[in-house]
């Protein structure tokens, strides 16, 4: 399949987004800095089931990484815990061929508590908070099955036919995760004609079968500790520090099947399997406030410092080929591991609650992104690190600011309270490419509230779609649909 280079760009990106890369052994570049600095805030099934969209309202707990200033709306001591159920469903297209894939994934998307004390001197309440919220879901699973006219091998090719091995070089020590692990397993060898170029053992063979199957695993969280106030049930403030953590784990299988009597190559198969392991911690403030201009109508405001991470990367390839006498041979890369630094972009919040009597209330949230300003560099603690000009340059090109819209709605018909949410993610991508990374997701639910205790379940659907890499640099690509299905409980208690 031959496409522009324009094109290409576009597909590695963009399938770079949601699945990452790992080229030439080098695993950190512009596409982990969106992955982390991407948000798509989980909590409890109550915050769940309505989009998310609480900025002024408050008196949750999920929606204090959203806006501390809600912790100062709480008139009472509260705990609650939900365990969340996520499951993830693919369908991918290539060469007009189907493949679906889907992965099932248990987490505890919030447990937090809050003690409320009382103040004076106007003030109603002083409230503090402890508690850990889903930022993201990474659990995915995606199947692509085509055929292909040009092997992958060519890339290992393309490699060392690069270089100059008339001046002698080691093949081991130049190519350690990528065309030594072919050299290794006699996949590509020196040709007869010429030994300092090579050539692989399937360049003359046709309709060869591709099976790509790539898994995602892990997610990050927000540890936050919290701090807020009730000035005279009108203005209510907080502050937030947050300790996201990031646990991602990437693995590739490519496996390449000669067509059956091929008398072109020695070989039937051979299986590139890419893993690579990230984790890491950071740091960020959020300060919020929510004014209450009368009984009906709540304004808030935050704002959120970006996250510094430090991320640690490992890595290790690993490429097996098959013969026609049924021999295999296996080759292991060294283990690569890097230590490297994240900066997300800045985020602004406003936010807008109708309050209808007792019977329910609807809050609009804005929020504003702009992932142009995130940053990668390295980590000079743990040794000499490498230059990321180029990779932050490609964030400042290709990534822009993005509008998020959170919608959330809650009725109440006692002891029964009735929730429904929408909410749409921007896309980060810069409008020259021809591709969106936004979402969309829908949200309801239901709860039972009483005086000492409450009871809620949340569903939520959120769609989105990719374009990914099968050989990047043969233009080879299929479209992915994903569907995240999320379905949340929440028990609580208030004292």
């Amino acid at each position: 399949m031959l496409v522009s280079k324009y094109k290409l760009v576009q597909i590695a990106l963009v399938g770079g987004l949601f699945f990452g890369f790992a080229i030439n052994g080098k695993a950190q570049n512009e596409f982990d800095v969106l992955r982390y600095s991407n948000i798509e805030h989980y909590g409890d099934a109550r915050f769940n089931a309505m989009g998310g969209s609480f900025g002024a309202l408050g008196a949750n707990m999920s929606s204090l990484s959203i806006n501390p200033g809600g912790l100062g709306v709480f008139k009472s001591s509260d705990f609650s815990f939900t365990p969340s159920f996520h499951y993830n469903y693919s369908e991918s297209v290539a060469d007009n061929t189907l493949g679906t894939d889907g992965k099932l994934n248990f987490h505890f998307s919030n447990i937090g508590i809050v003690g409320t004390f009382e103040a004076s001197n106007g003030w109603r309440s002083f409230n503090m908070s402890v508690g850990y919220n889903r930022l993201a879901n990474y659990n995915r699973s995606v199947t692509i099955n085509s055929t292909t006219d040009s092997s992958f091998l060519s890339t290992y090719t393309n490699e060392l036919n690069s270089f100059d091995f008339s001046q002698g070089g080691d093949i081991a020590e130049m190519f350690p995760f990528t065309a030594n692990l072919g050299y290794q397993t006699y996949l590509v060898n020196p040709m007869a004609a010429d030994s300092t170029k090579f050539d692989h053992v399937f360049k003359d063979s046709k309709n060869i079968k591709q099976q790509t199957n790539i898994e995602t695993k892990g997610g990050s969280g927000e540890t936050y500790f919290a701090m807020g106030g009730n000035y005279g049930d009108k203005l209510f403030i907080g502050g937030l520090i947050g300790i996201p953590s990031v646990r991602y784990e990437y693995n590739r299988f490519y496996r390449e099947t000669s067509e059956e009597g091929d008398t072109l190559t020695d070989f039937t198969a051979f299986s590139v399997n890419e893993n690579i392991k990230t984790s890491g911690a950071g740091v960020n403030f959020k300060l919020g406030m929510i004014y209450s201009f009368s009984d009906w109508f709540r304004f808030g405001v935050a704002f959120h410092t970006p996250t510094v991470y430090g991320l640690s990367d490992s890595w290790e390839t690993t490429v097996v080929s098959e013969n026609k006498n049924g021999e295999k041979l296996t080759e292991k890369s060294p283990y690569g591991t890097f230590n490297y630094i994240v900066t997300t972009p800045y985020r602004f919040i406003t936010s807008g609650a109708f309050v209808f009597s007792r019977y329910g209330v609807l809050n609009v949230d804005y929020e504003y992104v702009d992932y142009s300003s995130a940053r990668i560099k390295q980590d000079n603690s743990f040794g000499v690190g490498a230059d990321f000009s180029l990779e932050n340059q490609a964030i400042r090109s290709n990534f822009e600011s993005t509008h998020n819209i959170r919608v959330g709605t809650e009725w109440r018909l006692d002891p029964f309270r009735f929730r429904a949410g929408y909410r749409f993610q921007g896309n980060p991508l810069d409008s020259k490419f021809n591709a969106d990374y936004g979402s969309n997701l829908y949200s309801a639910g239901i709860g039972i509230k009483q005086d000492e205790y409450y009871f809620d379940v949340a569903y939520a659907m959120r769609k989105y779609n990719s374009v990914t890499s099968i050989i990047a640099q043969h233009g080879d690509y299929a479209t992915v649909d994903l569907t995240d299905h999320y379905l949340s409980f929440t028990l609580g208690f208030r004292f």
